[in-house]
């Protein structure tokens, strides 16, 4: 636990602190040397004050112009007790030799639950005026103790069984709204087709997806991370569960397709889906087009980091993983286009059941509560794994997680007045009246 990375709170950047010696004994990145004296070695790492020695290399500023990478090595005392760690350190500046760093840091408890297990400063002793002086770096780990691992996997085991629920409830909400239009022929026709397409996309793309992972995988050996290998048989009846709702989500696109293409009014509506495309296709296409700058941008930027800190070689993040995410904000917004074809067609019919756009609406906006809730009661690791409420799947972070259900509902709210009211009851209600009252007059005349 002595061994930890660590990121800059302010400015950003991030670097790795690492034991050299524990007391009289070295360290060599897993375990105390030497083994002939474990007597020794217990006895001495059981007193309270430790003399221990640190490498840290860390990157101290995301400007470019002045970026470089920092090393800097400190030796101080380790209080076990308290876990505070106190040392003086030395940089090397051009040809100088400054050795008036103080490092101080505090280990978290074990019993604890905090987000950052370690917390601490790097500071210059110099006077401002001093041309080697720096501000203090104040330097925070993420990380999880030894003990933390059950609570991470007792997170997974969570979060498959709410995917496994989420998936399930997605699959009923269907059958709710194909049992709908068998009680009201009307909506089938009413049922704005780019609507349905979207909600398809959105089930067959992560079917897609497994299927790739799954022969990438093929050679890999995986280890269960939780016992009766629960994780592994979820994620199967969550694929299974997830081809069935596809398959119900296109029935219901082929049934409103053919009922439209039957309909009377069929070029009238067929006109108002148009208009639909119209709207939602530029908005789509802006909003991709603002993933690829933002996509672009960060592997600019990560590309001269690279360069610049000589930091090692890693995977390219491709861009479609972004487009994924993106996706995952079209489906939280898959009401947009059956609000906008019932203000087009101004038409009270119930296409849609409650039980169909409600449930749906909870379904994408219970992920990002969850993502809040998760921030605040589960310590964070370097690499995390997701089993629900998945960045990959959609974005996260504070403003999207209230912005994304504040507009679902909003949405759901829109569709709920539609249906009551009319179509376009929020648009031209005074040209309605204005009308209404014209035929009035009409009549009696």
């Amino acid at each position: 636990d002595l061994t930890f990375r660590f990121f800059l709170q302010k400015g950003g950047g991030s670097g790795y602190a690492s034991p050299v010696t524990i007391g009289s004994m070295l360290y060599d990145g897993n375990s105390l040397v030497d083994s002939d004296h474990s007597y020794h070695i217990m006895t001495e790492t059981n007193h309270r004050l430790l003399n221990v020695s640190y490498d840290i290399h860390y990157v101290g500023n995301w400007s470019l112009e002045t970026f470089r990478r920092q090393h800097i090595s400190a030796e101080g005392v380790y209080d076990a007790k308290t876990g505070s760690l106190c040392m003086i350190a030395c940089r090397v500046v051009n040809i100088s030799l400054d050795c008036e760093i103080l490092v101080t840091a505090q280990f978290s408890p074990l019993d604890t639950k905090v987000a950052q297990h370690v917390k601490g400063t790097i500071r210059s002793l110099r006077k401002k005026t001093d041309p080697l002086f720096f501000e203090p770096l104040d330097i925070a780990s993420y990380g999880l103790y030894i003990d933390k691992v059950d609570e991470s996997m007792w997170r997974m085991d969570l979060e498959s069984t709410m995917a496994l629920i989420s998936m399930t409830l997605s699959c009923l909400f269907i059958a709710v709204q194909l049992f709908h239009v068998k009680k009201v022929p009307e909506a089938l026709p009413a049922m704005s087709i780019t609507m349905l397409v979207v909600l398809s996309l959105g089930y067959m793309i992560p079917l897609v997806l497994n299927f790739e992972a799954l022969f990438k995988n093929s050679n890999k050996q995986t280890f269960p991370l939780s016992g009766g290998g629960w994780l592994e048989v979820n994620e199967v009846i969550v694929r299974i569960i997830t081809m069935v709702t596809f398959l119900m989500q296109l029935r219901l696109l082929q049934l409103a397709c053919s009922a439209r293409s039957m309909d009377v009014s069929k070029d009238q509506s067929w006109a108002a889906e148009k208009k639909v495309l119209w709207i939602c296709l530029p908005l789509y296409i802006i909003g991709a087009v603002a993933a690829w700058v933002v996509h672009m941008q960060f592997n600019n930027n990560r590309r001269m980091l690279r360069k610049v800190a000589r930091l090692p070689r890693v995977n390219r993040h491709a861009f479609w993983e972004d487009l994924v995410s993106y996706g995952g904000l079209i489906l939280d917004g898959f009401l947009l286009p059956q609000v906008i074809l019932n203000a087009c067609l101004g038409s009270k019919v119930k296409a849609l059941s409650p039980g169909f756009y409600i449930g749906s609406t909870m379904i994408r906006a219970l992920p990002h509560v969850y993502d809040v809730f998760r921030a605040k009661h589960f310590v964070p690791s370097l690499r995390p794994f997701y089993r629900y409420a998945n960045p990959r799947d959609d974005l996260f972070s504070l403003a999207w997680d209230i912005a994304i259900p504040c507009g679902a509902i909003l949405l759901s709210v829109l569709l709920f007045l539609q249906q009551r009211f009319g179509g376009a009851f929020f648009i031209c209600s005074k040209n309605r009246k204005a009308s209404e009252y014209e035929m009035v007059s009409t009549v009696s005349s």
